[in-house]
């Protein structure tokens, strides 16, 4: 029961950091406003596929906490530290690895998956911060 309130609270967590990063670059960088509106490359909220945005981090949360389960144990530090440390591995495991699919394959601006690389990051990080934080 533990691990499934860990799991949606760190999820909440990332979805809510996700959110107002995604705010923040639109604020910083008006032209990505712009493109996100163009449904030639992104569907418009109205769409119910878009609903499946917000599984993302339920799902990565919950492989996330049942990973940290097993490997706990060989991380060091305090909590930002070992936060810090499992936000690098995913980073490089799925962030950049996803964005360089995306920049070769969809017609996205640079801008746009330079944003997404920030905010993956930072979101894992959020994630971590609070799964490790709930897990002690």
């Amino acid at each position: 029961m533990k691990k499934i309130v860990v799991t949606i609270s760190s999820a909440f967590a990332m979805l809510a950091a996700g959110m107002a990063i995604g705010y923040l670059f639109d604020f910083l960088i008006p032209s990505l406003k712009t493109e996100y509106q163009n449904t030639a490359l992104y569907r418009p909220w109205e769409d119910p596929m878009m609903y499946l945005f917000f599984l993302q981090p339920f799902i990565l949360c919950g492989t996330l906490v049942w990973g940290w389960a097993r490997i706990k144990d060989h991380f060091t530090g305090s909590t930002g530290s070992k936060a810090l440390q499992v936000a690098l591995i995913m980073f490089f495991l799925t962030v950049i690895p996803g964005m360089l699919m995306t920049i070769s394959s969809f017609k996205v601006s640079v801008v746009a998956t330079a944003t997404w690389t920030v905010s993956g990051f930072l979101q894992v990080l959020v994630a971590a911060l609070v799964f490790i934080k709930m897990s002690k």
